[in-house]
């Protein structure tokens, strides 16, 4: 029970509602935290009295609220205060943000998130040296848009005891794998319960005013902490906004699943890493990078080792899962779920829905394989918006040729894989109607979804990704929903080959919004029948 739900009864007339089971209905009727009843204005006429508060809603949308499966809350309620690196061009301009920062900071930490040295022209990367002087001698930490690898300055490493012996220390100011995590520890400790507190708070608040109803908080000792994923669990009973679900990414043998319960995370998993991300040559792959032949990436765990976290995690009925991008993760992992599922017996494995995020690179035959095993798949459309298309960073890192096999989106939807949408902020940014932009305008047009398959899966795919049943809009169902302004309400597809429903109003098919023409706004989020965020446009 929330103990912030809504008490009230509150009828909604006059809009168009998103609900393929009432395709014709333009009022609702949420009693307490809960859809009562859909129709027309003309039989909600009846509800008037019985109703606490009648809301019109002047043809506006009403919507499920968008689930984002795969987030960092804390992290991105801080590096959304931080120094913005996300339009620097250069190891110049980032050095002079540095410079900018130090100076209005006075001698505390300058943090900043958002580089990306595949869009400069030089892609030199800054030195320690040059960040301390930049700096004038502060704590740095600049972590890259993937969140994989940071810019350090060497009074953070002075404060990180043997940190230089740590794997992915390196010489200059990059660090990657344990050294960024002991780095980046140290800096999230550094600033203390409060700041968390103030900094997850503010990830709430932005998540609700973009229509965010819920989120999969996806924690691991490296990223996060368990402290912050128990005050992050416990501020989302306590105060209203976006629901969260948690998973804790500590190994089955490691007491991750003794870990997990104690925290009261749905799972056991999430951003456990087999591997890392393109962008900072981490991810795993068959061959090496085209533009550093000297690497492959790293894998972290074996197929043995996910093998059998996967089969304690069936064994103890919870959910278990890995972060995995590169082509040669998604063949280990591939073979870790045959062997678990050998092990366990293959229904009792598929009746989990253990599930992987990202999932970049796997080949067809593999997804077949994952979704006859019940895998669900939490991508991010954002990825391939970004990173995606002539001369971007995936093509850069994995030349032409090797490109083409990622973020298949339409291959996992036909290989009937539950697909659920994130945005990893911060690594995109908050945003769903993009990302349901985004999954419809893949570059390429074979790997497109409609926009209402895109929508399904940025909504109800996120609660069946943790095991629930939500995400539409029918009686008896949770009052998580959303009131937007939405222009040209129709059904919309990005080219003729995605054109399966009819068009015509009579047909009963339900609209979305023309995102061509762009993003709708939210006026009031409802989670659990209680107002979340509200534009105050509606009174």
């Amino acid at each position: 029970m929330i103990p912030w739900a809504g008490q009230r009864k509150t009828l909604y007339m006059g809009g168009t509602v998103y609900a393929p089971g009432s395709p014709f209905a333009t009022a609702i009727l949420v009693d307490g935290d809960t859809i009562a009843w859909l129709g027309d204005d003309a039989a909600a006429a009846s509800y008037r009295d019985v109703a606490d508060e009648v809301v019109p809603l002047d043809g506006h949308l009403v919507t499920p609220g968008f689930v984002d499966a795969h987030v960092h809350a804390t992290n991105t309620g801080i590096l959304d205060s931080a120094v913005d690196l996300r339009s620097v061009t250069s190891a110049e301009e980032l050095l002079d943000r540095v410079r900018i920062a130090a100076q209005a900071n006075q001698g505390a930490p300058v943090i900043g998130h958002g580089w990306d040295e595949s869009g400069w022209i030089d892609q030199r990367l800054p030195t320690r040296a040059e960040l301390d002087r930049a700096s004038w001698g502060s704590v740095v930490f600049l972590s890259r848009i993937d969140v994989h690898s940071a810019l350090v300055s060497n009074p953070l490493i002075a404060l990180c005891s043997n940190i230089a012996g740590d794997e992915g220390f390196g010489s200059e100011a990059r660090m990657t794998g344990q050294a960024l995590a002991r780095a980046r520890r140290y800096v999230l400790d550094a600033m203390g319960g409060r700041m968390r507190h103030a900094a997850q708070q503010m990830f709430r608040a932005n998540a609700a005013s973009l229509g965010i109803v819920a989120v999969h908080e996806m924690a691991n000792p490296s990223i996060s902490s368990a402290e912050d994923l128990a005050d992050l669990l416990a501020l989302s009973v306590l105060e209203p906004g976006p629901l969260v679900s948690g998973y804790w990414g500590v190994l089955a043998d490691r007491s991750g699943i003794d870990q997990a319960r104690e925290l009261g995370a749905v799972g056991v998993g999430g951003d456990l890493l087999i591997d890392g991300a393109l962008g900072s040559r981490t991810a795993c792959l068959h061959q090496p990078y085209a533009d550093d032949p000297m690497t492959s990436g790293n894998l972290f765990l074996n197929s043995d080792e996910i093998a059998e976290h996967f089969v304690a995690a069936t064994h103890a009925n919870i959910q278990a899962g890995f972060h995995v991008i590169g082509d040669r993760a998604g063949s280990v992992v591939t073979k870790a779920v045959q062997e678990a599922a050998t092990t366990v017996g293959f229904e009792r494995f598929r009746a989990m829905r253990h599930r992987l995020e990202h999932l970049e690179m796997v080949t067809e035959e593999e997804i077949a394989g994952l979704a006859d095993h019940g895998i669900v798949a939490s991508v991010q459309p954002g990825f391939q918006a970004t990173w995606g298309g002539h001369g971007g960073m995936y093509e850069q890192r994995l030349g032409v040729d090797r490109v083409a096999g990622l973020n298949r989106w339409a291959t996992l939807a036909s290989a009937g894989m539950v697909m659920a949408f994130g945005s990893d902020a911060p690594v995109t940014p908050l945003g769903p109607w993009g990302a349901v932009h985004d999954a419809t305008m893949h570059q390429d047009s074979d790997q497109r979804i409609s926009v209402r398959a895109a929508f399904t899966a940025h909504t109800r795919a996120g609660w069946r990704a943790v095991g629930g049943d939500g995400g539409v809009l029918e009686p008896g169902s949770p009052a998580h929903m959303v009131i937007w302004q939405a222009a040209d309400v129709g059904v919309h597809a990005p080219d003729e080959r995605l054109s399966r429903w009819s068009t015509d109003p009579r047909s009963g098919v339900p609209g979305l919004p023309d995102l061509t023409l762009g993003v709708p706004r939210a006026l009031r989020t409802i989670v659990a029948g209680a107002t979340v965020f509200d534009a105050g446009e509606l009174d």
